[in-house]
Formats: C-alpha cells, sequence, structure tokens
C-alpha cells in the first residue's frame, strides 16, 4: 500500500506506524512460509514421478561405482526402516500439533522419501516397493503441510486481530 493510500485511522504515534510495517511485515512473511510446504510436496512429487519411470534420466551406475557403492541393503531392512520413519515422522507431527509448537518445514521429509526411494532402486525392488515409499510421503508431508498451512494461518489471524486493534486504538484517540 502506498503513503497516499494509507488510511488515516493508523495511530500517528511515533512509534505506532514503525509497529504496523513491523506487523505488516510479519503477516507477509507467516502467509510465504505457509506456501513453502508446498513446495516440499511439489519436489516429492517430481522425485516420485522420475522415480516410477525406475530413474530412467539417469545412466545407469557402472559395475565399478557399484563396486565401490558395495553391496545394497535387502529390500526387508529398507522396509523396516521406511516404517520406522513414517510412523515416527507422523507421531512427531502430531505431537507438535498438540503442544502447538512451530511446525518443521517438509524439505528434509522430501529429502528421506527421495532416498528411500534410491535404496529401493539400488536394491532392485523399487518397482514392488514404489506405492509404500509414495503413501508414505504423503501421509506424512500431508500431514506436515496441513500442520503448516493451519499453524500459518492461525498466526496470520492473530497478526491481522493485533492490527486492526492498533487502527481502533488509532481511532480512539482522534476522538
Amino acid at each position: 500500500m502506498s503513503q497516499e493510500g494509507r488510511p488515516s485511522d493508523v495511530p500517528q504515534s511515533p512509534g505506532g506506524e514503525d509497529l504496523r510495517q513491523r506487523i505488516e511485515l510479519r503477516i507477509r512473511r507467516l502467509e510465504r512460509a505457509s506456501g513453502n510446504g508446498l513446495w516440499s510436496m511439489v519436489l516429492f512429487l517430481s522425485v516420485s514421478f522420475v522415480a516410477f519411470d525406475g530413474f530412467s534420466i539417469f545412466p545407469t551406475l557402472s559395475d565399478n561405482v557399484r563396486k565401490i557403492l558395495g553391496p545394497s541393503p535387502p529390500a526387508e531392512m529398507i522396509s523396516l526402516a521406511l516404517v520406522v520413519y513414517a510412523f515416527s515422522s507422523i507421531v512427531r507431527t502430531l505431537a507438535r500439533m498438540s503442544q502447538k509448537i512451530k511446525p518443521y518445514m517438509g524439505l528434509m521429509h522430501a529429502a528421506f522419501f527421495a532416498a528411500f526411494y534410491s535404496f529401493y532402486h539400488l536394491s532392485g525392488a523399487l518397482q514392488d516397493n514404489f506405492w509404500a515409499v509414495f503413501f508414505a510421503g504423503i501421509s506424512v508431508m500431508g500431514l506436515e503441510n496441513f500442520y503448516l498451512w493451519s499453524h500459518g494461518n492461525e498466526a496470520v489471524r492473530k497478526e491481522r486481530a493485533l492490527l486492526d486493534s492498533l487502527r481502533g486504538a488509532g481511532e480512539g484517540e482522534e476522538k
């Protein structure tokens, strides 16, 4: 909003304009943060799309590289790690929700699920386990993004209420 377009009911006290600007800046920051969860979901879905096709856009690993990496873990161990990770991530997110702790960004989850796709691919079991990773990722990241969105909306609502109370106080001073 330009200087000329500002309402006359904004408090004109020395710190009032500065406080109003800081609140508006926090609102914009919170609105941007709410959208960050979508980027992590886009990243996860992009990796899932590439994994669904068996990572065919990447060159196959040479025998020397596979030898350096060593034997891949058994698919059962990867599945166990996937279940433990998904379950603990959901419990952790639910605990943060119940305690109203600031949400965690989902890029870390996208990286972990990309790693699960990679491990299954290297073990030769990606075709059999793709949907397990996909639905675990959708579950964890969906819950995380829901909490990020609801936490952000609640914080924006509080900031707007504070902004409205400042405007109301400005009107009271002029009368």
